[in-house]
């Protein structure tokens, strides 16, 4: 990243760091190759997904961001880039664009 106008990785050091909603919420994804769909996704996914809108992110062991990434991408099809800084240091970031459209209240919680 040495360089790059992109955002310094932030550290999540704790699961208070995190985004404090975790109700459903829907979003539209645009993948690299323009193709756009909508999910439903609430607890931990949501908060990675919008820490993760805010900028790339460094995770210590104890918070556990790769489960809920794995998560996503094996419910949900939806692919974070797993990067590394030129000292070999891994962040997780967005390759998609990701837009939030809004809380999911009442019978709309599937994203079927």
């Amino acid at each position: 990243m040495t360089g790059t106008t992109e955002k310094y990785p932030r550290w999540i050091l704790s699961v208070r760091d995190l985004p404090k909603k975790r109700g459903p919420a829907r979003y539209r994804v645009e993948t690299p190759d323009g193709t756009t769909k909508q999910i439903i996704i609430d607890k931990r996914k949501r908060q990675v997904v919008d820490a993760m809108r805010e900028g790339p992110l460094f995770c210590a062991s104890t918070v556990r961001l790769g489960d809920a990434v794995f998560r996503l991408k094996q419910d949900h099809d939806f692919h974070t880039k797993t990067e590394r800084l030129d000292n070999g240091r891994k962040f997780y970031a967005l390759p998609e664009t990701v837009a939030f459209l809004g809380e999911v209240v009442g019978k709309d919680k599937s994203d079927e």
